[in-house]
């Protein structure tokens, strides 16, 4: 069983690994998407790896596939920008993220509280991402300096919606993806016990 069990996680670690670094770097997505392309999914890739997988090697490879992808946008021309002494921030705001996934994958709640406590923990997760992002950016970059926390705040405030919808969308279609899966696995057991 721990076999089988460590074949998922790594299957699973690949997958979620692919998925940041294919949305990611601007082969086919974007940080909010188009009507042809898909969003970043990094963020529920983040929660996703602490709710699913155990092992904290995947948090690196996870840390090293985003450093590659945003490489890789940057030779697709997407611009530099990302590369700033706030991008230092995205390691805790992405370690937020992580943990709030691995705080969800320890509950053991009846299904209806379990949804509630996911929910909680996605929207804690990418509040507080959004938060420490954020505060890299205000206090590193030279055209924030103008600005107060406040005012700065009032203006990304617009973008925190997006950020919250598009991981809950991409934890969304996972957890279905995990539920058929499960569907599939305990249909094909009972045809081959007949």
């Amino acid at each position: 069983m721990k076999t089988h069990n460590l074949i998922n996680q790594t299957v699973t670690g690949f997958l979620l690994v692919g998925l940041l670094l294919v949305t990611r770097s601007g082969i086919v997505g974007s940080h909010f998407g188009s009507s042809l392309n898909p969003p970043d999914a990094s963020w529920a890739v983040f929660w996703l790896m602490g709710t699913l997988i155990a092992g904290r090697q995947w948090l690196i490879a996870l840390f090293i596939g985003c450093i590659a992808a945003d490489l890789l946008a940057v030779t697709n021309g997407i611009g530099t920008e990302c590369f700033t002494a706030a991008y230092a921030f995205l390691i805790p705001a992405y370690f937020s993220l992580w943990a709030a996934g691995q705080w969800f994958s320890k509950q053991s709640l009846p299904a209806i509280y379990s949804w509630v406590a996911g929910i909680f923990s996605v929207t804690l997760g990418v509040t507080t991402c959004f938060a420490v992002s954020n505060l890299g950016m205000f206090l590193t970059s030279s055209s924030t300096s103008d600005l107060s926390l406040f005012e700065y705040t009032q203006t990304i405030a617009q973008y925190f919606p997006l950020y919250l919808i598009t991981t809950c969308l991409y934890v969304g279609i996972a957890y279905c993806g995990i539920y058929a899966t499960g569907q599939l696995s305990t249909l094909f057991t009972q045809h081959q016990k007949v």
